[in-house]
């Protein structure tokens, strides 16, 4: 008589028994199902969903089981896990033990719209959404971070399939490690806007925070983040991280004419870290509100065929509006200048007979209390094309009590240093009059 294997009952004819082979072809048909498959979650589709059948996947530890007709998502593998449908259709998400949703590509925005709290004010704990790591995410439209979310990227890569917003971030919300790629494609939006339209004011109580940022474009296309005033201020928010490429790497942006308190500025906010490649490095304008006591700390290498202007500063369009109230004031950028004269073949203010061309530009305005402390310790105010309606209140800064360099002079006084003669930038306006 067949004995049966004591945990599976699998059977073991008898040495010499008649038809052996009917009970061996019934376990491995048994086993065919009871055996858990695992393999990458991609290749699911690859293996019958017989009833009872489970499939662990690899990459994701996520949990499937057959039903004899398609596989359902049970949970994961790594650690106690449960499966929750999401907002729209009958996809399901894995929810960890800890409480992080995870999103699988395809499902990103779903996943985001499902963890939303809501929450405004930090008045209940965040919920974080989290990728697959090594994982590509082509998203086909805008991914919007909502309140109470806070989305760790976790080493994968998003690609937008079209020419649009990236991610757009409202109150209450936290993106960590984004890695977005733009290169190559007919791409001219932006990757990273903090204070997207309709958002409500964002302000220290209601964060919308960039933690290390790692945003490729290609060089003079598109903005990679975006601190962005319109219909409520952009206010005290924070970024950070690595910019590769764009027409603007970083663009201080007040969107709007509300000039209330509760207007349309973009003010208080900060960037650090490092950019490159870019036509603007660091941009501020105006459809009318303020941009004002922003500070950025960044190293910066510009590139020879695009670059333009290190920081720039555009002019109040007065001649079109009949008033100068577009204020720019108290704005601080400390920065370490690579190669300056890679701005030489793209900056009209640069003449051959010239060292090297300016770097900040300040148009026409209400233009004030900004300052530049060059990090390098050797660039004058020569580097400034200044047209601000108060040039004097407005300087670049050296970081020791030695001479400085202009672009066409070889040293001057310090600029920190009392200094009857302002040397702007000679085609500046205010070096003319």
């Amino acid at each position: 008589m067949a004995k049966e294997t004591p945990n599976h009952s699998y059977q073991r004819p008898d040495r010499g028994a008649q038809n052996w082979h009917v009970p061996l072809n019934e376990n491995f048909s048994r086993i065919d199902t009871e055996v858990e498959i695992k393999d990458a979650a991609e290749n699911l589709d690859q293996y019958q969903p017989k009833e009872g059948a489970k499939f662990l996947a690899t990459d994701s530890r996520r949990i499937f089981i057959g039903n004899g007709e398609e596989w359902l998502e049970f949970g994961s593998a790594a650690g106690r896990a449960r499966s929750v449908s999401l907002t729209e259709g009958s996809e399901r998400a894995t929810v960890m033990s800890d409480g992080t949703f995870v999103a699988q590509p395809g499902q990103l925005q779903d996943v985001i719209d499902t963890a939303s709290t809501g929450s405004e004010f930090g008045q209940a704990p965040a919920q974080t959404v989290k990728l697959v790591s090594g994982e590509t995410y082509e998203v086909s439209e805008t991914v919007r971070l909502k309140r109470g979310v806070r989305l760790e990227c976790n080493g994968a890569k998003v690609v937008p399939t079209g020419d649009f917003n990236v991610f757009e971030l409202a109150r209450d919300t936290v993106l960590i490690d984004p890695f977005v790629d733009t290169r190559g494609k007919s791409w001219s939006s932006t990757q990273v806007v903090i204070g997207p339209q309709n958002a409500q004011k964002l302000d220290t109580a209601n964060r919308a925070w960039v933690k290390d940022a790692y945003l490729l474009g290609d060089a003079g296309k598109g903005i990679g983040i975006q601190f962005r005033g319109g219909s409520k201020p952009c206010s005290m928010q924070v970024a950070n991280g690595t910019l590769d490429g764009f027409d603007r790497a970083v663009d201080f942006y007040a969107a709007g004419e509300n000039r209330d308190p509760q207007g349309d500025w973009s003010n208080g906010n900060q960037f650090w870290g490092r950019i490159q490649d870019f036509r603007i490095g660091i941009s501020m304008r105006s459809d009318g509100a303020e941009v004002s006591g922003n500070t950025v700390r960044i190293q910066t290498q510009p590139e020879p065929e695009v670059s333009e202007w290190l920081w720039k500063m555009e002019a109040d369009p007065r001649e079109s509006r009949d008033d100068n109230k577009f204020v720019m004031k108290g704005n601080t950028v400390m920065a370490y200048p690579w190669d300056v004269s890679s701005f030489k073949r793209n900056n009209s203010y640069y003449s051959e007979s010239d060292r090297d061309a300016p770097f900040w530009f300040i148009g026409r305005g209400r233009r004030y209390g900004n300052s530049l402390l060059d990090m390098s310790g050797v660039r004058g105010n020569q580097y400034v094309l200044n047209n601000s309606d108060t040039p004097d209140r407005n300087g670049i800064f050296t970081a020791h009590g030695g001479f400085v360099v202009g672009t066409t002079e070889f040293e001057t006084q310090p600029a920190y240093q009392q200094n009857d003669s302002r040397n702007w930038h000679p085609q500046s306006r205010n070096e003319a009059e």
